[in-house]
């Protein structure tokens, strides 16, 4: 029988383009694998049971934010650094 999903959470990434899904805790996460015939990841726990999915390539070209944006961003990286767009 399937486990029911209570809770699905959605992340848009648009610096990145990307979406993840995670039907399950992302924190459970510790191994990604490329999906087949495709180049989407998907996220497993440490039983290699499925807990998310990570689209790539998600917003089409036309759309893309970040070659869209006029003005340049900052953004501050978990090191410290600053990387500008």
């Amino acid at each position: 029988m399937a486990k029911k999903i209570n809770k699905i959470q959605i992340f848009i990434d648009p610096y990145g383009n990307t979406l993840n899904l995670w039907w399950d805790d992302p924190k459970k996460s510790c191994e990604a694998q490329e999906a087949e015939h495709s180049w989407d990841v998907i996220c497993l726990d440490k039983n290699k049971k499925a807990i998310g999915l990570e689209k790539l390539g998600f917003f089409p070209e036309e759309l893309d934010p970040i070659k869209n944006l006029k003005t340049p961003i900052t953004i501050l990286l978990k090191e410290g650094k600053y990387l500008k767009i």
